[in-house]
């Protein structure tokens, strides 16, 4: 996991890209809101800065290739997440596809949590424990009933939080997408769908080579 406070000097103005743009849409069965591409330039840019620190801190030395970035929000009630969204997720088994997560909204609007599932000790999913690992899930599922229609904020019954990192206006985190975790939020969290005001961040998918 890397933190980095202060990563972009214009967050203002990247706020206001978003705030203009009028096509946000589901684009995604785990994430509990919107999305809307954000600006090429800003991908290539905050890529180009970042990477002597992703390689130096996740062992890679070559090519990163912007896969996705996109402005998101989040705007689904709780009584509204469907089961995916009521526990972890990974994105991808893949060790070299990376996730950059840039906060442009501060820490009224919770954070970002990391998980351990408990009867597997799988904190990361892997082309090796994947199918055991959503076995477990469904089987667990399927005898305890789906979890209540809430956002995972702390511990449950099957998993474990591990690590939880607060929105802090203008920080990044940068992770291995297939680390189990999700978003959290406060106890009595409004999805606030205005860009200016609501849980906005910035999602950019990256690919590294060697």
């Amino acid at each position: 996991m890397v933190v980095i406070d202060n990563v972009w000097p214009e967050p203002q103005a990247l706020i206001e890209a978003a705030a203009a743009k009028s096509d946000y849409s589901v684009r995604s069965l785990y994430y509990p809101g919107v999305r809307s591409s954000a600006p090429p330039e800003y991908a290539r840019a905050i890529t180009s800065q970042l990477r002597e620190l992703i390689h130096a801190s996740f062992g890679f030395s070559g090519d990163l290739t912007i896969t996705d970035s996109t402005f998101s929000l989040v705007v689904t009630p709780a009584d509204k997440l469907v089961a995916f969204q009521r526990v972890p997720h990974f994105d991808s088994t893949d060790p070299n596809r990376l996730a950059l997560l840039h906060y442009l909204c501060g820490p009224q609007h919770g954070g970002t949590s990391f998980y351990r599932h408990r009867s597997t000790g799988i904190e990361a999913v892997t082309d090796e424990n994947r199918e055991h690992y959503i076995k477990a899930v469904n089987a667990e599922a399927k005898a305890g009933g789906v979890p209540p229609p809430r956002f995972i904020d702390d511990h449950t019954e099957m998993f474990e939080r591990i690590a939880q990192y607060k929105c802090t206006f203008n920080g990044a985190l940068i992770y291995r997408g297939r680390i189990l975790h999700s978003v959290n939020t406060p106890a009595g969290f409004v999805p606030d769908p205005h860009p200016r005001s609501g849980r906005l961040t910035v999602n950019t998918f990256l690919l590294a080579q060697g």
